[in-house]
């Protein structure tokens, strides 16, 4: 899925070695047809598996996989979540990967935050959606303007000055296209800091932004 908004590329384009979308989460009725209930019930029990969230499983071996985590918060959130916020960034290869996964789902799924995973709720645009690796992934450009709105502000600059590192001649192109998303944000808390962050950050010469600490 594409945006409507013309931006670069973070990421090659999957081949046919790319893992099966789900990167080895799957709901639990699933599981269970796999394994069989009394198979699923031991392995559970074993520490095999793990029900991470409610009705999403995974082998234990995959619970800190950065993408398991996050094809296992789709599966919680329902057909309509995104990843958002700062996993989304992580997930463009633009910020610093966290145990706890942030998805974003419509204002009408009722959904709480749990453990490790942090729930939103907004109205979400299908043009604001693309897909990485078979997920449901906010644009960069979505993305960093959330965390720049609501993010420690350090924290949110060098995910943005990242971004802008990386896109050599094309990094003003992609500000401007952020600073459309905080004019267009609904929610306007955290703008101001937001557009005071973007003014700032900037790109060291040869296009390498300051690295992540």
């Amino acid at each position: 899925m594409r945006t409507n908004i013309d931006r670069p590329q973070f990421l090659p384009a999957p081949d046919s070695r790319t893992p099966l979308p789900r990167h080895g989460a799957l709901p639990r009725d699933e599981a269970e047809l796999l394994l069989g209930t009394t198979g699923l019930a031991e392995a559970l029990e074993s520490g095999e598996w793990v029900q991470l969230w409610r009705g999403v499983v995974l082998p234990a071996e995959l619970v800190r996989d950065p993408m398991a985590r996050a094809a296992a918060a789709l599966l919680r959130a329902g057909d309509q979540g995104v990843i958002s916020g700062p996993t989304a960034v992580a997930m463009h290869g633009c910020g610093p990967v966290e145990d706890a996964v942030h998805v974003t789902v419509p204002y009408d799924r009722e959904l709480r935050s749990q453990d490790d995973l942090i729930v939103h709720h907004a109205w979400l645009r299908e043009s604001e959606v693309i897909e990485l690796d078979g997920l449901r992934v906010q644009a960069l450009d979505v993305a960093l303007a959330d965390v720049l709105c609501t993010g420690p502000q350090r924290w949110a600059l060098d995910c943005l000055e990242r971004a802008l590192g990386r896109l050599g001649s094309g990094a003003e192109h992609f500000r401007a296209l952020v600073g459309e998303r905080l004019v267009r944000r609904r929610d306007r808390r955290g703008t101001r800091k937001a557009f005071a962050l973007l003014e700032l950050a900037w790109v060291r010469p040869g296009g390498f932004a300051g690295a992540m600490p």
